[in-house]
């Protein structure tokens, strides 16, 4: 009896079948950490916006609270464009004041814008405050 021996290895339609399903998965892993690069840079930008924001609430309810005329000049123009770099990030944050019913409140909404190449993209993060005014 004669048999025909067969080799043991794979044959290359089952090669590429093997192949592709590798790849298949590589594109899949690749796509998703892409993505999650892509939701950690937003967090990060988010944040930093933040924290800027908060800075010039601070700084303006600060000068609302003390007297002192540097402290005053300053709170009056944090209502204008600020530009800020804080962290690698070149943002511009700019308020606009809001009408308010309570008599010595202001109450104003604060935005924070990222600039790129001179250009503002944005708003990247609001906030808005109600701040006692003298």
């Amino acid at each position: 009896m004669n048999v025909k021996s067969r080799s043991s290895g794979f044959t290359l339609l089952e090669m590429m079948v093997a192949i592709a399903i590798l790849a298949v998965a590589s594109a899949a892993v690749f796509f998703s950490n892409s993505e999650a690069l892509q939701a950690q840079q937003r967090l990060e930008e988010q944040t930093v916006a933040q924290w800027a924001l908060a800075n010039q609430v601070s700084y303006y309810r600060l000068a609302q609270e003390v007297e002192f005329a540097g402290l005053d000049t300053f709170a009056n123009a944090s209502l204008g464009p600020q530009r800020i770099y804080i962290a690698g990030y070149d943002l511009e944050v700019s308020a606009t004041v809001l009408p308010s019913d309570a008599a010595g409140v202001r109450h104003i909404r604060w935005e924070v814008y990222r600039i790129v190449d001179q250009e503002t993209i944005g708003p990247i993060r609001s906030l808005t405050a109600w701040v006692r005014s003298r």
